[in-house]
């Protein structure tokens, strides 16, 4: 949105200044003569910078509960179940929510959607608040896939994202306190207890076992190049997230992703859920297969799998398959996956097939966080076990050496 000065005359003949919000100068203009006023001049501003008080700065860009979100897509649905217009909907929920962020975006939305642009278009506008998945599936609703079946689908996608979410993070959160206050054990072990004993060692002038040797000369390393180590580190994560913003670094990356263990796997049954019942939404819904598999390429987050979904699309408005083309690809599509396509395409019923496969990668993905949740804990404490002994032994070993010696 953009800020236009205007100069008019109105009925009475009396000049009037004023200024009016759009997208562009045309969409001004037509705002301004629907007050009933004729336009002498028209010209877009800057927006004057407002000077934020100390409380009001914000050094990271807010966040939406997505239970808001929820609630915004369901209520959506229901009053255009009712009959109620799109931007009617929109200016009742608007009054519905508290959050200042999100009540904001609602009103952008509404504008927009008054001055007659599509509500995917509006929706865009705001990606940290509806990410890609929701614009494509409001853009097929307005294709004609039905925009309140549409609306409650992405209320119940919002729903199992933010399950999953508080899964993942009610599984990792005590592996990551326990990973961070051995962080600081073990920093405050080579940069106060190991230089003690090193002192205690060279008094002594005794042979010291390899194994203490090479402790003792990590523990200097890491002391006396501590400042070169800490540029190189922020060195290498500005250089990473450069690269992974650009096309090329962006690409590599979403390409090989799904290698990682096990996170990688996850990523992908997730991807492959998101993706399959997309297209079975908008497969039920009347959209063809190969607009449904443009928009569910979208739906992946991921440019490599984009482009791939993108080639099998060209193949099938070609005349061959879904499922011999998407067999092309098993680093993206599991053999499971490709031959359930194949099936379902041959029996007339690949809708519900793409459901059937959905399910069952969102079925794999919970039972998979569930055993890592169980298993990540002991792992992780018999590694930490393991450190701490080569520790103990590292410094010990010595001095049980020089007692046996003495006596």
């Amino acid at each position: 949105m953009a800020n236009f000065k205007y100069i008019a005359i109105d009925t009475k003949g009396h000049r009037l200044e004023g200024t009016v919000e759009m997208l562009s100068l045309e969409e001004a203009g037509h705002e301004v003569r629907k007050m009933g006023l004729k336009i002498i001049s028209i010209i877009k501003v800057k927006n004057k910078r407002k000077k934020l008080k100390f409380s009001e700065i914000n050094l990271t860009p807010p966040k939406i509960d997505p239970s808001l979100k929820v609630i915004f897509f369901r209520e959506l649905a229901t009053l255009m179940n009712a009959g109620i217009q799109l931007v009617d909907g929109l200016s009742i929920l608007k009054l519905q929510f508290k959050d200042k962020h999100f009540v904001k975006a609602i009103e952008s939305i509404t504008k927009m959607v008054k001055a007659g642009h599509p509500f995917s278009e509006a929706l865009k506008q705001h990606p940290r608040i509806f990410p890609r998945l929701v614009v494509s599936l409001i853009k097929a609703a307005e294709l004609g896939a039905g925009l309140v079946t549409i609306l409650n689908q992405i209320a119940s996608y919002i729903e199992r994202e933010e399950k999953i979410r508080k899964k993942l993070k009610t599984a990792t959160s005590y592996p990551r306190f326990v990973l961070g206050f051995f962080t600081l054990v073990l920093a405050g072990v080579v940069f106060g207890l190991l230089p003690k004993f090193k002192d205690i060692f060279e008094s002594f002038d005794a042979e010291l076992p390899a194994s203490t040797t090479a402790l003792l000369a990590g523990s200097t390393f890491i002391r006396e190049h501590l400042i070169i180590e800490i540029v190189l580190i922020v060195g290498l994560t500005i250089a990473f997230k450069l690269f992974k913003k650009s096309d090329t670094g962006r690409y590599f990356i979403d390409q090989h992703i799904f290698m990682l263990p096990i996170a990688g796997s996850l990523m992908q049954k997730s991807m492959i859920t998101r993706m399959m019942q997309t297209l079975c939404v908008l497969l039920k819904s009347g959209v063809p297969l190969i607009k449904a598999l443009k928009i569910a390429g979208e739906t992946a987050d991921n440019v490599y799998v984009d482009k791939v979904v993108g080639k099998i699309g060209n193949q099938v408005a070609q005349g061959r398959s879904f499922g011999s083309q998407v067999q092309k690809y098993p680093d993206i599509f599991p053999t499971m996956v490709s031959s359930m396509i194949a099936v379902g395409e041959k029996s007339g019923s690949l809708a519900v097939m793409l459901e059937k496969i959905a399910e069952f990668s969102d079925q794999d993905f919970s039972a998979k966080v569930d055993r890592i949740s169980e298993t990540i804990e002991p792992i992780m404490m018999a590694g930490l076990g393991v450190v701490i002994c080569i520790i103990v032994l590292a410094l010990y070993l010595p001095i049980f050496q020089m007692s046996g010696a003495i006596h």
